[in-house]
């Protein structure tokens, strides 16, 4: 099982170099960079790897989150607080006890940018939200103390624990899949004219959203959601 670690929009250079150090304190070695700073490997971020600089040689870099999670399986969000929409939440510890309960897949752990986090729109791609438990009343983490909390939960669990999601013959849908699944639904929705009250479709699509990606959707339930929807159009 793979497990990446990918930091959205990370605003300083030496943030990624301790990142990548904790990574490798905890055998996670797949970092990936959406639009990070141009001079991210620099000195600083190497000074920061203290050793762990390859992991900043070989970051994956991309231009947006659709095209960083596209290949993924299964993607997990982080935030500091609840936020006001049906997901999944879950602690470190629970999050990669139950990540091993699902078949052999590649899974993503998105971090936002130091000052903002995630937002509600970036974790509508997740289907389980991790919150880290802290002092309610000093709950500022920087970025490479969350990934050494969630890298040491997920060394502390055996990459040898049964599988318990059977697929059968087909295997779990990616995440392109799925986005590409919702903009297919979007688009049907609209020339449909379901969005009877015009500003309330940010939220409702948002909640529709939300129901897809809290699923372990496979290949072949994406295939019979396309199907059920050209059966529909052709009515």
């Amino acid at each position: 099982m793979s497990l990446i670690i990918i930091l959205s929009h990370p605003q300083l250079p030496e943030n990624i170099g301790a990142v990548a150090r904790v990574m490798l304190n905890f055998n996670l070695r797949r970092l990936r960079l959406i639009n990070p700073p141009p001079d991210f490997l620099n000195e600083k971020s190497r000074a920061l790897a203290a050793g762990a600089e390859v992991l900043l040689e070989e970051a994956e870099v991309f231009d947006s989150l659709p095209a960083a999670v596209a290949d993924l399986t299964y993607l997990y969000g982080t935030t500091s607080n609840e936020r006001e929409m049906i997901k999944q939440y879950a602690s470190p510890r629970v999050a990669m006890a139950t990540l091993h309960d699902h078949s052999p897949i590649t899974t993503g752990i998105l971090f936002g940018p130091e000052r903002t986090g995630l937002t509600n729109e970036d974790l509508t791609m997740c289907q389980t939200i991790i919150t880290i438990p802290v002092n309610p009343g000093f709950s500022s983490l920087n970025l490479a103390q969350a990934v050494a909390i969630i890298g040491y939960e997920w060394l502390q669990h055996s990459l040898e624990m049964p599988n318990l999601l059977h697929t059968g013959q087909t295997q779990l849908a990616t995440q392109q899949q799925i986005q590409a699944f919702l903009a297919d639904l979007e688009d049907r929705l609209d020339r449909a004219k379901f969005w009877r009250v015009p500003h309330k479709k940010p939220t409702m699509w948002r909640n529709l959203r939300n129901i897809f990606t809290r699923l372990d959707l496979t290949e072949q339930e994406i295939r019979t959601l396309r199907g059920m929807l050209d059966s529909l159009d052709r009515r």
